[in-house]
């Protein structure tokens, strides 16, 4: 019944809208599996223990609110083991220099907020679930960032190519959407841009390949498979169960370098 009432909504509802819907029912579901696996306990007692900044990872020293912490998967935030796949590429995209970082689904902000505090770019957050953008913007706030972290609730096509200006970095969560957004035209409109995408492959075709395809002839392709064995020494064994996020074992990001290195063009406007 639930399948068919999801269907029913996906084809009556505008998308935007049934996308928003489905961003906050989702949020909602994986609330109650923390609450059910002792997650969410768990986060209570390590903010009581060692409190709400982050100690390690690429965005050591970052601080969280209690009540964004504690609706999230909190153990591996703090102790900056949250996507430990990522954190080679991100220290060498952080290596660069660019203009904008593009984060799309950004949720609470760990990766907007984080990268205003390590670069001097000005961070575009973009978030349809409403409740994760009020995070995100209070979280900028917490450490002082504000005012380099501009968050909007969708990002299209049109938006996407209208805010990657000059030379930037692009990071995508955005649950299947990806197939979407970087369509032939965007993709052409991203030749200055480096991009990590978390890909959500799909039974029809292969995203993976889809992705490559598409980005062939401008950007180096790096796949970067979970590891759900992947653990940190510096976390205490009392929090290790909990230190690393639950993912398919198929679960796969990649990495894209532009291969042209060419300076910001001029501003072209910005979303609203």
């Amino acid at each position: 019944m639930r399948r068919l009432v999801k269907k029913a909504a996906k084809l009556l509802l505008p998308h935007r809208l049934f996308t928003t819907l489905q961003s906050i029912r989702s949020r909602n579901t994986q609330w109650r599996n923390f609450q059910q696996l002792g997650i969410a306990r768990a986060t209570r007692e390590l903010a009581d223990e060692f409190g709400l900044t982050v100690l390690g990872g690429p965005f050591r020293g970052m601080k969280y609110r209690r009540e964004s912490l504690l609706r999230h998967d909190g153990i591996g935030l703090i102790f900056g083991t949250y996507e430990m796949e990522l954190h080679g590429v991100v220290e060498e995209a952080l290596s660069r220099s660019y203009d904008r970082i593009l984060d799309i689904g950004s949720a609470e902000g760990y990766y907007a907020v984080g990268l205003a505090m390590r670069t001097g770019a000005m961070v575009y957050a973009f978030e349809c679930e409403p409740r994760e953008r009020a995070h995100c913007r209070r979280m900028a706030r917490e450490n002082a960032v504000q005012d380099r972290v501009r968050v909007s609730s969708w990002c299209s096509e049109e938006t996407l190519r209208r805010t990657a200006v000059g030379r930037c970095l692009i990071l995508c969560d955005c649950e299947g959407f990806e197939v979407q957004l970087f369509s032939p035209e965007t993709v052409a409109a991203l030749g200055n841009c480096d991009l990590i995408i978390e890909l959500h492959e799909f039974f029809e075709f292969s995203v993976h390949q889809l992705i490559l395809d598409s980005f062939r002839r401008t950007h180096e392709a790096r796949f970067i498979a979970s590891d759900r064995y992947l653990r940190s020494p510096a976390v205490p064994q009392k929090w290790m169960e909990f230190s690393r996020e639950s993912r398919d074992a198929h679960q796969e990001w990649v990495y894209l370098q532009a291969r042209s290195k060419a300076s910001a063009s001029p501003e072209r406007g910005l979303p609203g």
